[in-house]
């Protein structure tokens, strides 16, 4: 299959090096090691898995990139939450076509784009980020990595501890995914947002702000079967003599938790794992 105007694209050199190429565009260039490599000729020649060699000597292998892939190359001010706990933060929250999903704290979007992937058809997905030029790189980015899911998000500026967010609204969202530093705070937000049995999740980077929020929702008679995981990722690699991990580990990024909500208060009820 052909690839496109406007399509993103990443070259693999036989090193294992990367060249990703946010979008293609006619009559412009990208450098292979000091040589420039024309779109055009991607566009007329290239075949995604099929080697293209290169009129100044050896070759590179061109695919279209997976999201994973996107997210790594994202133009991005603030830090993103690394596609390992992306896929955790779908998984556990249950984000799924249909839903009705609000998210605070946007950053820079890759977040958001997974949701958006994941609610349609038929979801919505509402961002709620304190600082405009946030806002305005995640709408950018958005409209990057999936031009079709601007129609089915919403950015509100404003700040997720305010009691007066989103005022008029309640029990809208099947959803909510709180990336703050200190989300306790806007737990009453939560209450009066959050569906009945709706999930909420949250993404932290310390174990004394997870502490602070497991007791406060355990404390809260609202919100209950509290879970909290990381994701730690090691990579392995295999030679004609050896088996051994890489030298490079993905770690810890951050704390996972989530909850599930009851308007009626209720003594806690806490999680016991099924597997």
């Amino acid at each position: 299959m052909p690839f496109l105007a406007g399509e993103p694209l990443i070259l693999y050199m036989p090193n294992g090096r990367t060249v990703s190429i946010a979008s293609l565009v006619s009559g412009k260039k990208t450098h292979i090691d000091g040589v420039p490599l024309p779109h055009d000729v991607l566009m007329e020649k290239a075949s995604e898995g099929i080697p293209l060699t290169l009129d100044k000597g050896g070759w590179v292998l061109p695919f279209r990139p997976t999201h994973a892939e996107s997210l790594s190359h994202l133009k991005r001010r603030t830090q993103i939450i690394y596609p390992k706990d992306q896929g955790l933060i779908l998984l556990w929250a249950d984000i799924h076509p249909g839903h009705r999903v609000l998210e605070s704290g946007v950053g820079s979007g890759a977040l958001t784009v997974s949701l958006l992937r994941m609610v349609r058809p038929g979801g919505a997905l509402l961002s709620v980020e304190r600082r405009s030029e946030h806002a305005d790189e995640a709408r950018a980015n958005i409209r990057t990595l999936d031009p079709s899911g601007v129609e089915d998000h919403t950015i509100v500026i404003g700040d997720m501890y305010d009691p007066e967010i989103l005022p008029g609204e309640g029990a809208l969202f099947d959803r909510i995914i709180l990336d703050l530093p200190e989300p306790w705070n806007a737990l009453d937000n939560v209450r009066r947002l959050l569906r009945p049995g709706g999930i909420l999740l949250t993404y932290v980077p310390t174990p004394l702000q997870v502490h602070t929020l497991s007791l406060a929702l355990q404390e809260s008679k609202n919100f209950h079967l509290v879970r909290t995981v990381e994701s730690i990722v090691r990579d392995w690699e295999f030679g004609p003599q050896s088996v051994r991990p890489a030298h490079r580990i993905i770690g810890h990024t951050g704390f996972i938790t989530t909850a599930r909500f009851s308007p009626a208060p209720l003594p806690y009820i806490p999680f016991e794992a099924p597997f």
